[in-house]
């Protein structure tokens, strides 16, 4: 039976910050005994259709999973332990906004088991921060890093953002350095991606608010990425995360090499014995589902071999260590330079991949025009999917 990982999405905000179009609401804190029993019973239900898998990891995103107390962390943990088993190594992790945290409850994450946190700390600049919409301070996320090692944890991650509007590389270096005075075990730098009906797409479209910083500034804030993290011994291993020896985020790397996952809470979608499905992420017609006790079949798309083809292919890239052509052969009994062939001697000759042992990957230089590269090796496979069809 296969060992999967676990996603819990609680969906609970403060306030929703401008660029965010995650499925999340803010002023329901009054729900959370309801959601969290939903989620508890969703649990089970899929437990009860799946069989008492094994997991490798469980992660608890959001939103803002530390909006939750201990008590109820601990309630949807003893729930996940009666009906999965947790491996002795299991990677738990929990999301959490600096300016939610307590000491009491960090406590309480550290004693149900959690074993890494994950901090949206974003900027170390009070006006960048104020201008993305985060409830929290530098001074906050400074405070907050410290609780987390006085409640126990010993992994912890710092998600950090750049290319926000009006930020300079110089901005941009002082919160990186800031962020690794902390020590954390790891960092996720993050460009800022607009997502069209968010609140800071509608004010750069309208000119309300700075200018995205051009091209230029954003290569520079890379290069200052890729030199802070490596004088500081974090090791590249994915386009946006950096990591101290044995310390990359597993349960990230089972999206990356596109192993089996179950989600379980509101807009929670999952990839198990080859179905892929997801829950509602309308708020009463999740709860009216996991309350019945149903669980959620709805299909996403076609499901088709040629589209998890590609999806191994993209995501594979995504990881310095790239793709794996031993199981890309095995599972879909084809090799990826038959599948495309142009692209690949190009893209080798030129430079910007190059095959490691039974990996295929990005160089330096192609890990920084890697979304140029998705998008010819889309172009050309979808080209083949004509001529096939």
């Amino acid at each position: 039976m296969q060992v999967i990982s676990l996603y819990i999405h609680i969906p609970l905000c403060v306030k929703k910050c401008a660029y965010c179009d995650f499925a999340s609401f803010a002023g329901r804190m009054a729900h959370r005994d309801r959601y969290v029993q939903a989620v508890c019973r969703e649990i089970r239900a899929q437990a009860a259709f799946f069989g008492k898998r094994s997991l490798r990891s469980v992660f608890f995103g959001g939103g803002t999973p530390t909006l939750l107390t201990g008590a109820q962390i601990r309630a949807i943990m003893d729930t996940v332990r009666e009906c999965f088993v947790l491996l002795p190594d299991a990677e738990i992790s929990m999301e959490g906004n600096p300016g939610t945290l307590t000491r009491d409850n960090l406590k309480a994450y550290r004693a149900a088991g959690v074993n890494r946190l994950s901090l949206g700390v974003q900027s170390m600049d009070d006006g960048l921060l104020a201008a993305i919409g985060r409830i929290h301070t530098a001074a906050q996320a400074e405070e907050a890093a410290a609780m987390a090692r006085e409640a126990g944890f010993d992994n912890l991650n710092l998600d950090l953002m750049y290319g926000l509007p009006g930020q300079s590389a110089a901005q941009w270096r002082e919160t990186l350095q800031k962020a690794i005075a902390l020590s954390p075990e790891h960092l996720s730098c993050y460009s800022l991606i607009l997502e069209e009906g968010t609140p800071l797409y509608e004010a750069v479209q309208a000119g309300m608010c700075a200018a995205l910083p051009c091209d230029n500034i954003i290569e520079e804030m890379d290069g200052i990425t890729a030199r802070l993290t490596r004088e500081n011994g974090y090791a590249h291993y994915e386009v946006s995360n950096y990591a101290r020896p044995g310390r990359t985020c597993r349960h990230n790397v089972v999206y990356w090499e596109c192993e089996p996952y179950l989600g379980v809470g509101l807009g929670a979608h999952s990839d198990v014995d080859g179905r892929r499905f997801y829950n509602p992420e309308d708020w009463e017609a999740y709860l009216e589902m996991a309350e019945s006790g149903e669980t959620a079949r709805q299909t996403e798309g076609e499901n088709r071999r040629e589209d998890r083809m590609f999806e191994r292919m993209m995501m594979g890239l995504r990881q310095v260590q790239g793709v794996d052509m031993a199981r890309f052969e095995q599972d879909f009994s084809v090799k990826p330079e038959d599948v495309w062939p142009e692209t690949l001697e190009r893209m080798t000759n030129g430079g910007m991949m190059e095959k490691r042992g039974s990996r295929l990957r990005l160089t330096e230089r192609g890990m920084q025009v890697m979304n140029g590269v998705l998008v010819e090796l889309m172009d050309e496979f979808d080209s083949k999917q004509q001529m096939d069809g």
